[in-house]
C-alpha cells in the first residue's frame, strides 16, 4: 500500500516541460505573485519551468538585484530563457536607477504606470486619464480606487489585493484587457506620456502561449 501511495505522489510532482524556463521577479509580496501563480495554475503550466519570486525589497532596484542574483545562481546548470522584472512606477525615487541597471542585461522590465492595478483596470475599460497623487493618496492608491469603482459595478463587492485566483476571476475579460493594454501602451509611446500604461499584457500573452 505504501509503495503504491509513494508512486502516486511521484506522479503528482511537477516536472520540467519542453518550453522556456522563465523567471518572474515581482515588486509586491502578494498581488503580482498571486496573479501569476493563478495564471500558471489556470493555464496548466509547469511551476518548474516558471519561477515566481519577490524582490528582497519593495522597490524596482531591489527587484532587479534579486533577478540578477537568481540568474547568476542558475546559469551553471539550467539558465533561464527569459527573465522578467514586474515593477510599478508609482512614486519610486530610484526608478531611473532601475532602468539604467538593466542596460546590457538580459532582463525585461514589465512596468505599470502607476501600478499593477492598471492592468486589472484594462479588463473593464480603456482609459488614458492620468492617475496621479491627490492629497495624502499616492498615484498607486488612486489607481486602486479607480479600479474599485469598476470592480464594484461588475462584481458588487470591493477589489481585494490579496485575492489568490484573480487570473481565473478575470479570465473572461482577458481579450479585452490585452487589447486595451496594447492600445494604451501604443498611445503612451506616441504621446510620450506613460501615465497610465502597462506592459503586463506582453508577459501574460507570452506565458499563456508557452505550450502552443
Amino acid at each position: 500500500m505504501s509503495r503504491r501511495k509513494n508512486r502516486s505522489l511521484e506522479r503528482e510532482e511537477p516536472k520540467k516541460e519542453a518550453y522556456d524556463l522563465v523567471l518572474i521577479v515581482c515588486e509586491g509580496e502578494k498581488t503580482e505573485k498571486f496573479y501569476f501563480r493563478s495564471l500558471i495554475k489556470f493555464e496548466k503550466l509547469s511551476s518548474v519551468n516558471i519561477k515566481i519570486i519577490s524582490g528582497t525589497g519593495s522597490d524596482p532596484v531591489s527587484v532587479i538585484k534579486t533577478a540578477l542574483k537568481e540568474v547568476e545562481d542558475q546559469k551553471e546548470y539550467l539558465p533561464f530563457n527569459k527573465v522578467y522584472c514586474v515593477v510599478d512606477r508609482d512614486e519610486h525615487k530610484n526608478f531611473s536607477n532601475a532602468v539604467n541597471m538593466i542596460k546590457d542585461k538580459n532582463l525585461e522590465l514589465i512596468i505599470s504606470y502607476p501600478s499593477f492595478e492598471y492592468w486589472y483596470l484594462c479588463h473593464f475599460k480603456y482609459s488614458r486619464a492620468p492617475i496621479t497623487r491627490s492629497g495624502t493618496r499616492s498615484s498607486g492608491d488612486n489607481c486602486v480606487a479607480t479600479l474599485n469603482a469598476e470592480w464594484k459595478k461588475v462584481f458588487g463587492n470591493e477589489y481585494e489585493k490579496n485575492t489568490e485566483n484573480l487570473y481565473e476571476i478575470l479570465h473572461d475579460k482577458l481579450e479585452i484587457a490585452l487589447s486595451n493594454a496594447a492600445k494604451s501602451l501604443k498611445a503612451a509611446e506616441s504621446e510620450e506620456e506613460s501615465n497610465p500604461s502597462t506592459k503586463v499584457h506582453i508577459l501574460v500573452d507570452y506565458l499563456r502561449k508557452l505550450k502552443i
